[in-house]
């Protein structure tokens, strides 16, 4: 039962590293050049991990040793769907990445008032944007790091179309770098969150009663419904209609859900 526990928890730990590498949570050296090595060894990990996890509980589950615990045969296999489309999804990030590297890598200097950040959805041609700006040779798209403001700053892009620009990387000319925002700690603080979250769905699974099966359960799932009303909000920040503003809504009630599940049996 241990060895099951440490492996799916290290597997699930590998998912939210890559996570936070592709989300800028994590520095990484020269980012556009190695993050999608990062990306594919992080998820083929968590895959072989994975794949050792479902054949043990298949191989053995008949032995007991699984008895009083949430594993079964079926859990293991869903759990081995998602880290495969993980996989796929890595897989194919690095294949486009190589269809993409002939495209030139340009780096941008401009000043606060030679750009516009706009953070209202509008575009799709990346499904991972968010925020964008707007400069005289087009739009610089955002999916991780990028300026809270319109400051002095390095751009380093690689062109996706005709006028329109992949940041990899953001500096900021002044002395911003070296200030964290609330938007960067509110960024580090769920991926810490979701780190742990991990750890406890790997011994609720177990419910190895050494562990405070009953504190754990209650934190589970406080945690879990705030992490998801948290990400939602973050999700739909920016958008507009009446529909996102519902959704928002309900995040909110989820999170309050969530903290109220802390105290509530």
């Amino acid at each position: 039962m241990l060895i099951v526990t440490i492996t799916i928890i290290l597997a699930w730990e590998c998912i939210v590293v890559m996570f936070g590498f592709l989300l800028h949570v994590i520095p990484l050296k020269n980012y556009y050049k190695n993050i999608v090595k990062v990306q594919l060894f992080l998820s083929s990990s968590a895959l072989i991990l994975g794949l050792f996890v479902h054949y043990y509980v298949k191989m053995n589950y008949d032995s007991g040793i699984f008895y009083g615990s949430k594993w079964d045969e079926t859990g293991a296999s869903d759990m081995l769907v998602l880290f495969w489309v993980f996989f796929i999804g890595s897989l194919i990030h690095f294949y486009a990445d190589k269809k993409n590297s002939r495209n030139k890598i340009e780096t941008f200097v401009l000043r606060a008032d030679e750009y516009k950040i706009v953070k209202d959805v509008e575009y799709s041609y990346m499904p991972t944007v968010k925020s964008y700006c707007e400069f005289d040779r087009g739009i610089i798209a955002f999916s991780g790091n990028m300026p809270a403001r319109e400051v002095d700053g390095t751009f380093t892009c690689r062109m996706v179309k005709d006028g329109i620009y992949e940041c990899f990387e953001y500096k900021a000319l002044s002395g911003e770098n070296n200030k964290l925002s609330f938007s960067r700690i509110k960024q580090i603080i769920i991926w810490l969150l979701c780190a742990v979250d991990v750890v406890l769905i790997g011994i609720w699974l177990s419910q190895d009663p050494k562990m405070y099966i009953d504190i754990v359960t209650r934190f589970l799932r406080g945690l879990t419904i705030i992490l998801f009303g948290t990400v939602l909000i973050e999700l739909l920040k920016g958008t507009k209609g009446l529909f996102s503003k519902i959704m928002i809504a309900f995040s909110i009630f989820f999170i309050i859900i969530g903290f109220i599940s802390f105290f509530k049996y």
